[in-house]
């Protein structure tokens, strides 16, 4: 008792703390503290108190790299701890995903650190942050985006202008022998659909005159800006801290103050032509979310979630797809000779029409499969479970405790060859064509492109729509090829790669040549 009151107090402190640093050494031998032991699933070895935190360090901005080494040692099944996620449980089955989407928002949850990440970008009242109550009115409130009626009145129209203004302006592109970013156009093309059709607003994204495309597309790179940072915080634990040193808080914080105050003045000045009474004012859907929420912040929130859903999803879809088109000419000359047979004389194509183009859906959805909307995801167990045995795979029943959290990948998930068999890697449309060359929709659980369960994503048919009608209105008309190299210092440009992001977004520019094809002036 005497050294103990005699002590410097520093040195007392120390022994105290080297003492409970080998206590939690001992209790958490190879995992992170306060993580479950677990023995009967493979996974890396972990260190003591920090578990396989210097694992996942060197794999800092490329997560999905990190998930296909873990998938490629381990399994389909294997475990790891991490900070913030404590016990970790990678799946790589879809029959596994299937179960853990059927009880999304009862069993699972995204988890606190996911909370945090999601509500700063996109929003804390969206779709994609609530659950319960809150999560099923604000579901209600978007779904009118999605329905039949919306797509006649509205997507329709927008369509058949924003393409018109699309092809005037490739074929300036090609009378002037100017390369195109179609990666760039892309993005141009599905915001301006998007806003014209639910807000009733031209963004003057798309002109006849090619050069428009030297303006900045702020609004883009907005988002794009926060999309990345916000993938880049999953497996970080300390990016409120570390985000100051690299900047990235920064940047952060002026992308999102300039989406955010363009949806402010979206919304204030269509609430001062509702209440003034403007005549000619329409009817669409931010005027009905108007009507019907409440909430200022709820508004914000939703506006900005369907602006990244319209800026950035989609548009994957419509650049990955011509990449990979570009390296299968066979099949771009099939979805022309379609397009040219569909073809309408009063527009570009109807709702109606969509069920006709059957190579163009095979095509949509091939894309989708290689590049699924969410390529990484995860829930938390905020209930005791079981995964279903797989006693045909080999694969026995896995208990989770409440506390894990489990991780997938959807874009490895349906690259995998015993899912898809040994062309899983492949581009091949075709899968989804039967003998007749009729569309056959991939079915669940193998597919899950669009989610499942609860959050089933209601923009599939949208996308599909917005996709057919796109392609069938521009690839008739122009050839591409793509650039592969940069005439101004004569160094070979390298192909397009997805950058880390929650979406599957195509890093930097994907530039093509444009030629009118032979016979479409």
């Amino acid at each position: 008792m005497s050294l103990l009151v005699t002590a410097d107090p520093l040195v007392l402190t120390g022994g105290v703390l080297l003492l409970s640093i080998s206590l939690l050494a001992i209790a958490y031998p190879d995992r992170f503290v306060t993580s479950r032991a677990i023995h009967n699933v493979p996974g890396p070895q972990g260190i003591p108190i920090l578990g396989n935190v210097l694992h996942v360090i060197p794999y800092q901005g490329r997560t999905l790299e990190w998930l296909k080494y873990l998938i490629d040692t381990y399994g389909p099944l294997c475990t790891f701890t991490l900070p913030v996620y404590g016990r970790g449980i990678l799946i790589n089955r879809p029959e596994w995903l299937a179960h853990i989407k059927h009880h999304d928002m009862h069993w699972y949850s995204r988890g606190a650190h996911e909370l945090a990440i999601l509500g700063e970008f996109p929003g804390r009242k969206t779709p994609i942050v609530c659950e319960g109550a809150e999560w099923r009115l604000l579901r209600k409130a978007i779904l009118p985006i999605f329905t039949v009626k919306t797509f006649t009145e509205h997507v329709s129209c927008a369509m058949d202008r924003v393409i018109r203004e699309t092809r005037e302006l490739l074929t300036d592109a090609s009378e002037k022998g100017i390369a195109v970013d179609w990666n760039d156009l892309s993005g141009r093309i599905t915001l301006s659909i998007f806003t014209l059709s639910s807000m009733d607003l031209d963004l003057g994204l798309i002109e006849s005159d090619v050069g428009c495309l030297q303006q900045a597309f702020e609004l883009c790179d907005a988002i794009a800006m926060l999309n990345r940072i916000s993938s880049r915080r999953l497996l970080n634990p300390l990016w409120r801290w570390t985000e100051i040193f690299s900047g990235d808080r920064v940047r952060f914080k002026q992308a999102r103050a300039y989406v955010r105050n363009l949806v402010a003045s979206i919304v204030h000045k269509r609430k001062a032509e509702i209440s003034e009474g403007e005549k000619g004012h329409v009817n669409d859907w931010l005027s009905e979310l108007l009507v019907r929420i409440d909430d200022p912040a709820a508004i914000e929130d939703l506006l900005v979630v369907l602006l990244f859903a319209g800026a950035d999803n989609t548009q994957n879809s419509f650049a990955w797809s011509l990449y990979s088109l570009m390296a299968a000419p066979q099949w771009l000359e099939r979805l022309r000779a379609e397009a040219i047979k569909n073809k309408r004389t009063d527009g570009e194509v109807k709702y109606e029409d969509l069920s006709r183009y059957h190579v163009h859906l095979a095509v949509f959805y091939e894309t989708i499969r290689l590049w699924p909307g969410l390529p990484k995801n995860g829930r938390l167990a905020v209930h005791e479970d079981v995964l279903p045995a797989l006693p045909e795979h080999g694969l026995p029943a896995t208990k989770i405790e409440k506390g894990d959290f489990v991780f997938w990948s959807d874009y490895h998930m349906m690259r995998n060859e015993m899912v898809w068999g040994p062309t899983a890697n492949v581009f091949d449309p075709g899968r989804h064509l039967d003998e007749l060359g009729h569309f056959v929709r991939p079915s669940a659980p193998n597919f899950a492109g669009f989610g499942a369960g609860p959050r089933f994503c209601p923009a599939a048919q949208l996308v599909a729509y917005e996709y057919v009608t796109c392609m069938a209105g521009i690839l008739p008309y122009f050839t591409f090829s793509a650039v592969t190299y940069d005439p101004a210092t004569g160094e070979t440009l390298s192909a397009p790669e997805m950058v880390d992001a929650l979406t599957p977004t195509m890093g930097g520019p994907f530039m093509v040549n444009v030629k009118q094809h032979e016979g479409m002036q």
